[in-house]
């Protein structure tokens, strides 16, 4: 009997169940590579000779978050899962990594609510060093078109609001053209540890519908950030507290994609700094992102 088309029904039993824990020990190699996986030359990232040693990309939660995202008392919904796609991402960091140390990362649905696109699902996961302290939070949520929900919306928890800006034009204070090579799904999926088929095999990514590889949403917004980071925080990736954004679409490779600033305030001591991520046909591929960072 052949398989029913679209990705059915979604369940409201997994909310509040968490991922497993998984704990990983940040060591040069480990930030370094993540670095290398976004082609950020800023030698903060590899220079191991400095005090402290290498300073470690914020966006290497992504990687965390990716090995910690298995619940394995779960079975994974194979008809829905070709229908997911990734909405918004909220990163809130509370000091910087540090290099040698070990990060346990876990996830937990915390609310899945039916929408007109189909099934929002918002999952929370938690970066804890091991004497306890809360290194960061990563609110990584997404949307399964055409899913309808077999209950009623549950929420346990609500999203932390986005920080605001008095006023964000839609022309662009300042530019950053990054390029996206021909075997950047390759390289990030390894430096990152990060593998979807979709990203490194163009077969599996037209099997899916897609015109080609298409480059990690999580790069998209690591290479975005690292714009950030250079232009308005120069260079120092430790004063970056918070990351917000929305990806809008898909960035092909052995293209380029275009960071725009769009407006930079100070707000209660914290600077503000908002932009988004064009794609090389010049459409949205990162949408409402807002960097926060020390002054």
């Amino acid at each position: 009997m052949a398989q029913e088309s679209g990705p059915g029904a979604l369940t409201t039993d997994d909310v509040g169940v968490f991922s497993i824990a998984r704990t990983q020990v940040i060591d040069t190699r480990y930030a370094m590579a993540y670095a290398a996986g976004i082609n950020d030359v800023n030698p903060a990232y590899f220079d191991d000779e400095k005090p402290g040693g290498v300073t470690v990309h914020p966006g290497v939660v992504f990687s965390l978050q990716w090995a910690a995202r298995f619940r394995p008392d779960q079975p994974v919904n194979m008809r829905a899962a070709p229908f997911g796609v990734h909405a918004t991402t909220d990163l809130r960091v509370y000091r910087p990594f540090k290099v040698g140390e070990a990060i346990t990362t876990q996830g937990c649905y915390i609310a899945r609510r039916q929408i007109k696109p189909g099934v929002y699902t918002a999952d929370r996961y938690r970066m804890n060093a091991s004497n306890g302290e809360l290194v960061a939070e990563l609110y990584y949520n997404g949307i399964t078109r055409g899913a309808t929900l077999d209950g009623p919306d549950v929420t346990l928890e609500e999203e932390p609001a986005w920080p605001a800006l008095g006023s964000v034009g839609n022309s662009a204070i300042w530019r950053a053209e990054i390029p996206v090579g021909l075997h950047a799904g390759q390289q990030y999926t390894e430096c990152a540890q990060i593998y979807n088929p979709i990203h490194t095999e163009p077969s599996v990514a037209k099997a899916a519908g897609l015109p080609d590889m298409i480059l990690h949403g999580s790069a998209t917004k690591a290479l975005s950030l690292s714009a950030v980071i250079d232009r308005c925080f120069d260079g120092d990736a430790n004063r970056v507290t918070r990351l917000c954004g929305q990806l809008r679409g898909m960035v092909l490779m052995d293209s380029g994609i275009t960071v725009e600033g769009l407006a930079e305030e100070v707000v209660d001591g914290e600077k503000r700094v908002a932009f988004r991520t064009l794609n090389a046909a010049g459409k949205p591929a990162v949408s409402n992102g807002v960097v926060c960072g020390t002054v």
